[in-house]
C-alpha cells in the first residue's frame, strides 16, 4: 500500500514540475469537535485554463461526543482531488479566485481509548484502522503578491467505512506560496 501511495506522489510530483503553475500550500482550522491541519500541492497543467490537481495530507485531531464518553480520534489521510475555478465568483485579473473540487480520501484513524474511564461493564467495539471515501471542497484564494496568497477552505469529508468519524468537515485558513 505505501509503495503504490509513494508511486501516485512520485508521479503526481514529476508531472507538476512540467506543469505551468505550481504551489504548496498549509491550512489549519477547526473540525467538528476538535482541530485540523492540511498540507497540499496544487499543480495547473496550463496557466491559462484555470482548473487544477491537488494532492495532500490531512490530519484531525476529535473527540468524538455522540456519547456520554468523549471519544479522542486521530485521523490522517491522503487525499487527491481535481478543482475547477468559479468564473462568476472570480475576479478577472488573478486577485481572488474561489474553486470547487471533489476528491478521494485514503488513510488511517486512530482511537486513542487509554483517557476513557470506563466501567466493568463497558467497552468499545468500534474498530480503528484504514479509512477510505472522498471529500468535497471550496477553496477561496487571495493573491497577496505574485508568489504568496491566503487561503480560506470549507472540506467536507466522508469516510465510507469508519463507524465514528464517517462524516466530518474543516474549515480552515492558510498560506499559498507559487514555485
Amino acid at each position: 500500500m505505501r509503495k503504490l501511495l509513494m508511486l501516485v506522489f512520485t508521479a503526481m510530483l514529476c508531472y507538476s514540475i512540467n506543469a505551468q503553475t505550481t504551489s504548496i500550500n498549509g491550512l489549519i482550522g477547526f473540525s467538528e469537535n476538535g482541530y485540523s491541519g492540511m498540507a497540499n500541492l496544487h499543480f495547473h497543467p496550463k496557466k491559462d485554463i484555470n482548473k487544477y490537481f491537488e494532492i495532500g495530507g490531512y490530519a484531525s485531531f476529535l473527540e468524538e461526543k455522540l456519547t456520554r464518553l468523549d471519544i479522542p480520534i486521530e485521523v490522517y489521510s491522503l487525499n487527491v482531488g481535481y478543482f475547477s475555478e468559479l468564473s462568476f465568483l472570480s475576479i478577472s485579473n488573478d486577485s481572488y479566485s474561489v474553486s470547487i473540487g471533489i476528491g478521494g480520501v485514503l488513510g488511517n484513524e486512530i482511537i486513542d481509548d487509554s483517557e476513557i474511564d470506563l466501567s466493568d461493564r463497558q467497552f468499545i467495539t468500534t474498530k480503528d484502522g484504514v479509512v477510505y471515501g472522498g471529500y468535497g471542497a471550496v477553496e477561496a484564494d487571495i493573491r497577496i503578491t505574485k508568489h504568496f496568497s491566503v487561503l480560506g477552505r470549507y472540506t467536507h469529508f466522508y469516510h465510507a467505512n469508519s463507524e465514528i468519524a464517517k462524516s466530518k468537515f474543516m474549515i480552515g485558513l492558510g498560506l499559498a506560496i507559487k514555485l
